[in-house]
């Protein structure tokens, strides 16, 4: 004889059972998605899938960039990506950053005009590095294949190294930032990266997307070790109109320098900014400084474990 209770019990678990595996099978059909194949294909890289989001980071290892005394990773901001978001009809919705030497720009604004891939930004993050850095925003949408291949054009117009990137094994020593900003969201080397996503719904080119940093929707802070137990710090906080001026006033107020404020995107609904800052010193501070601009924000405050 069964007792109703222990059958209940069974029937649940084996429901739960059933969830896990459909979201287990849900997952792997995100990863194998094909048109993230057919994006690998064209890059030659295994690129990162995060939900329904797919990346390839092209950083520019070939540029070896300072700010006065001190030397920046690739990681730290000088990483070159493109996020690709599935669309009905197998299609995708490509956002991506280029990052270039400001001698490249021209060329890179030509063959992206040839290749029906729109630029929605262009402008520096940072302020005093050599050699001197710019950014360009770019977006495209259609076939998973098409857009990558247009994509990859509007990159090897540059000097950009169009191989995966290596993985460098992280140092470690970010428990004081991890404290104050939560746990980062990923390390490689010498360079920690802290995600913080926004509340509003989200869409660009009239189309929902998520606040995740796979997509450059959230906002980041991101920080490397320097000699001498200092750390660098730079990111980009991604404000509403009303947030710009609490936000530069809390970084500032906290010594880390504002270096730019600017649209990344000209079709986002709500319209949305960047805020870039640089700073150096001690790991706590401006980790503390960090909080305090993100507290004038209705996103996330604490960022979130990742890869």
């Amino acid at each position: 004889m069964q007792f109703p209770m222990a059958r209940a019990m069974r029937t649940g678990w084996a429901l739960l059972l059933a969830i896990g595996a459909l979201a287990g099978a849900s997952r792997g059909a995100i990863a194998a998605d094909a048109r993230w194949t057919a994006i690998r294909r064209v890059f030659g890289q295994q690129g990162e899938v995060d939900g329904r989001c797919f990346r390839i980071d092209l950083p520019r290892s070939d540029l070896h960039v300072r700010i006065g005394a001190d030397a920046l990773d690739p990681e730290f901001e000088f990483t070159s990506y493109v996020g690709f978001i599935p669309m009905r009809g197998r299609n995708v919705m490509a956002m991506g950053e280029v990052v270039l030497r400001d001698d490249e720009v021209a060329n890179v604004l030509a063959e992206a005009h040839r290749r029906n891939v729109r630029v929605t930004a262009l402008h520096n993050h940072l302020l005093g590095e050599t050699p001197r850095i710019v950014y360009v925003h770019v977006m495209a949408e259609g076939g998973a294949e098409q857009v990558a291949l247009a994509l990859r054009a509007v990159y090897a117009a540059s000097a950009t190294p169009l191989v995966a990137p290596h993985a460098e094994r992280p140092i470690g020593g970010w428990g004081a930032i991890d404290e104050v900003l939560g746990p980062h969201a990923e390390a490689h080397g010498r360079v920690a990266e802290y995600e913080f996503p926004r509340n509003e719904k989200l869409s660009v080119h009239g189309m929902a997307v998520q606040s995740r940093g796979v997509i450059e929707s959230a906002s980041e802070a991101v920080f490397q070790q320097l000699p001498g137990h200092r750390v660098a710090s730079t990111g980009e906080l991604f404000v509403l109109p009303s947030e710009v001026d609490p936000v530069v006033r809390a970084l500032d107020r906290h010594g880390l320098h504002v270096t730019a404020v600017h649209n990344h995107m000209v079709d986002g609904t709500p319209p949305m900014y960047w805020i870039h800052w640089y700073a150096t010193g001690a790991a706590p501070a401006l980790a503390r400084g960090v909080a305090a601009a993100l507290a004038c924000t209705h996103g996330a405050r604490r960022s979130e474990a990742g890869h």
